[in-house]
């Protein structure tokens, strides 16, 4: 039923596309303009991209008199290189894929990186796309008046973290399921004892994104994303008027220290975490018994391949909230698109942006590939690798995370539809509209005063989130509340208080 659903979107995606096609004159006299498109990803070396690249270049050449250029930033130290490259505006760039969340959106439209794009120019150079947001939408994609990015609101994603764990394990364990970080710490202790030939969590000693988990665990915590991927500041979901830092105030962290002490003197993962494995690929072996990691990477990935690796294992999976009902949906600005300020073809950059994200022909290229090649489509409509294919040999990396849209995916044949729509009829029940997205927190001189901020969470997160410190967990979170004050937490938290109180 919900295939036909999504077959039905695409039909008619189809017909919308198709009717806007030729309504905008395009100077075919002039040679096809180069845009150049930034993603986050390490850069192929097989060749396939670039025959995609020919694929789509053959359809917008003929649409709109362009070519697609695609320009990577690696994954290693991504965020740092990302604004580098913005900042430098040294390189030939047009559409700029960014997110409020993790890629630094507001602090580059805020430093004049990301072009202010008027409605007169989205309306006549992308239109289609123009057309599908709302005007609330629209709003918070704007700062003082201007419109800096277009958001990807037509797409469904459940990125959300939590651990993924093994029922069968959870059973031995006197569980049912593990729905609360007291069920998850029974678990583990459980697996350490009964199970000594298991490293109950192969933590990397650097991950912390499991802290802010568990403080939306304990309480109804609505964190601010795009002040940092630390969730630092945001407010209880009933008080959203008032600005707060769990990590500075409240008991909250200070038990979340304590548990995490508890992790480590009890030999949850290992005593040296430079000799980490790659704890996905551990959990596949049953050398570990949970993974860390979010909604997409489980049922797209990680539970169909226990099924078949360990298919007794019955993965499953707890999502930070559980055990309160505290879940945030994403912000449409966790994917979007912007223009950037040196571009020297921004109308043309919309225009290739508008076939990208709306005409099926080139949606299926840059997501998917070349049918045949990098997909073939089922009977049953479905996705699916051709025989032989070869992810070194066959793969592409084109990364459109900035307008993808629901109408026009293809459902995989390989991910488990099943568990992952009885998990979001879950998620619906619970979750709640990212709240601060039309608030403009992000100002400049905010971003400057967290720096020192950050830097102290840099410095203190990983040792308590994994217990390596020598004091007491009280002593060690006081030490931390200290510097924080220092640095002037404060004082910002002070400022954001007034910019919400303006809003």
């Amino acid at each position: 039923m919900r295939i036909n659903f999504f077959a039905s979107l695409l039909v008619l995606g189809m017909l919308i596309v198709c009717a806007a096609c030729g309504a905008k004159e395009i100077d075919y006299t002039q040679e096809p303009v180069i845009i150049t498109y930034l993603t986050i990803g390490e850069k192929p070396s097989n060749g396939m991209t670039e025959e995609v690249i020919k694929e789509l270049n053959s359809i917008l050449e003929k649409e709109v008199n362009a070519k697609l250029d695609v320009y990577y930033v690696s994954w290693k130290d991504y965020l740092e290189n990302y604004d580098a490259v913005l900042d430098a505006g040294n390189v030939d760039l047009d559409l700029i894929g960014t997110g409020s969340d993790w890629l630094d959106a507001w602090p580059n439209a805020i430093k004049g990186n990301f072009l202010p794009l008027s409605k007169e120019m989205l309306q006549e150079y992308c239109p289609q796309t123009y057309s599908n947001i709302k005007r609330e939408e629209w709003e918070k994609c704007s700062y003082n008046g201007n419109i800096y990015m277009i958001p990807e609101n037509e797409y469904t994603q459940w990125i959300n973290h939590g651990f993924i764990y093994r029922k069968d394990l959870a059973r031995e364990a006197g569980l049912d399921k593990v729905k609360s970080w007291s069920d998850l710490d029974k678990y583990l202790k459980y697996v350490k004892k009964a199970h000594p030939d298991m490293l109950p969590w192969d933590a990397d000693g650097k991950t912390v994104i499991q802290t802010l988990g568990y403080l939306m665990s304990a309480s109804k915590y609505a964190p601010i994303y795009e002040l940092s991927t630390y969730g630092i500041w945001g407010a209880y979901t009933d008080d959203l008027k008032t600005i707060v830092s769990p990590y500075y105030t409240g008991d909250e962290f200070l038990e979340y220290a304590k548990l995490m002490k508890d992790w480590d003197e009890s030999g949850i993962w290992r005593d040296d975490f430079r000799f980490a494995g790659d704890n996905t690929e551990e959990f596949y072996t049953g050398y570990t018994s949970v993974v860390q990691h979010h909604t997409q990477k489980y049922y797209t990935e990680i539970k169909p391949t226990m099924d078949v690796m360990i298919p007794e294992g019955e993965t499953d999976f707890f999502w930070f909230g559980e055990e309160n009902g505290n879940l945030m949906k994403n912000s449409i600005l966790h994917g979007a698109m912007a223009v950037y300020r040196g571009s020297k073809n921004p109308e043309k950059a919309l225009m290739v942006y508008d076939f990208l994200r709306n005409d099926p022909r080139c949606y299926r290229l840059i997501n998917y590939g070349i049918e045949g090649v990098q997909y073939e489509i089922n009977k049953d409509g479905l996705l699916e690798k051709p025989s032989g294919y070869n992810s070194d040999r066959d793969g592409i990396v084109m990364n459109f995370w900035w307008g993808r849209r629901d109408a026009l995916e293809i459902q995989d044949s390989s991910y488990n539809w099943n568990e992952y729509y009885d998990l979001i009829d879950l998620y619906d029940r619970n979750a709640y509209s990212y709240p601060w997205d039309s608030v403009p927190f992000s100002t400049e001189d905010i971003n400057k005063e967290i720096k020192s901020i950050v830097e102290v969470f840099d410095k203190y997160l990983p040792e308590i989130t994994y217990g390596q410190y020598d004091v007491t967990p009280e002593e060690e979170v006081g030490i931390f509340r200290k510097e924080l004050k220092q640095a002037g937490i404060e004082k910002v938290t002070a400022k954001l208080q007034r910019v919400l109180d303006s809003y």
